[in-house]
């Protein structure tokens, strides 16, 4: 037996949604695996020579809660940079759930694949919409993971500008406040209202006047100096600038039809280590595919 699992890249917090709203991103890893009768990794791609090779990988982790990983042969193809914000752990993790799955011959529902995952990928809005395609938000309740997808795409279309350089999720959280003033939850409260009015109605300007946070993106912009480079200049077409999850990646918001014009704007502007990917929403989620 034989699987093609593939799984999607995700941008997480959307501007105001710490911690509980994603998109999954049209940028994907591959992984083929092959009852071959004993265990060996290959890693192509991004990570290429870092990831591991053996049953510390992360996908065989996450493959080992359903179907022991030492008979099978495992090939993957990563596209997706890693500690960039755009969530590599998440769709390793995907990709691992779904194979073991498979693997096992079994059917398990989205929900309690978010479960399995959350040990091995702390951030429950980037595995949700790694596992489901389109814009997810997430929440705890009765202390499980809970998400639902609300939509399959967005009004304004994502830029992705990915510079060279890295950023370490934890070392990121840490330089956020553990307390903000009545007026900055105020303003994220108003923000994420917007941000949910706007995906529920498909209004652009809605969602463009969302991309307001005070919670976290300030905090982040010294390991993340894309964002406000890019803020202080937009390019003609963009419609609002947020960090992809914990960054440095930045992400252009672009009006309709206007990404490959914003795309080759950024190209001009940013630094020339900087790989700049105009992308669509991802319909779907981590699965098996012919």
């Amino acid at each position: 037996m034989s699987w093609h699992v593939v799984a999607p890249a995700s941008s997480a917090n959307l501007g105001p949604s710490f911690d509980c709203a994603a998109a999954a991103l049209d940028l994907w890893n591959e992984a083929w695996i092959d009852d071959a009768g004993e265990l060996s990794v290959a890693n192509e791609g991004e990570g290429a020579g870092e990831l591991p090779d053996d049953d510390s990988h992360l996908s065989l982790r996450a493959f080992a809660l359903f179907a022991d990983p030492s008979r099978f042969r495992f090939r993957f193809l990563n596209r997706i940079p890693l500690e960039r914000g755009l969530g590599s752990s998440a769709a390793a993790v995907a990709l691992g759930l779904v194979a073991g799955v498979a693997a096992a011959g079994g059917d398990v529902d989205s929900g309690d694949l978010l479960a399995a995952g959350e040990p091995f990928e702390g951030h429950t809005d980037n595995l949700a919409a790694a596992l489901n395609g389109g814009i997810c938000v997430s929440w705890r309740e009765d202390g499980r993971p809970r998400a639902r997808r609300i939509a399959g795409e967005l009004p304004l279309e994502p830029v992705l500008a990915v510079p060279a350089t890295r950023t370490n999720t934890h070392a990121s959280r840490s330089t956020l406040p553990d307390s903000v003033s009545h007026a900055d939850a105020t303003q994220n409260a108003v923000s994420a209202t917007l941000l949910g009015a706007a995906v529920a109605s498909g209004d652009a300007d809605l969602l463009a006047a969302s991309f307001v946070d005070r919670l976290h993106e300030r905090y982040r912009s010294e390991s993340a100096p894309l964002l406000e480079a890019i803020r202080s200049a937009p390019p003609d077409g963009a419609r609002g600038v947020t960090l992809s999850g914990s960054g440095p990646s930045v992400v252009v918001w672009a009006d309709r039809n206007c990404s490959a014009r914003v795309a080759e704007a950024l190209r001009r502007t940013t630094p020339d280590d900087t790989t700049v990917l105009p992308l669509a929403v991802a319909r779907e989620g981590a699965r098996v595919t012919p």
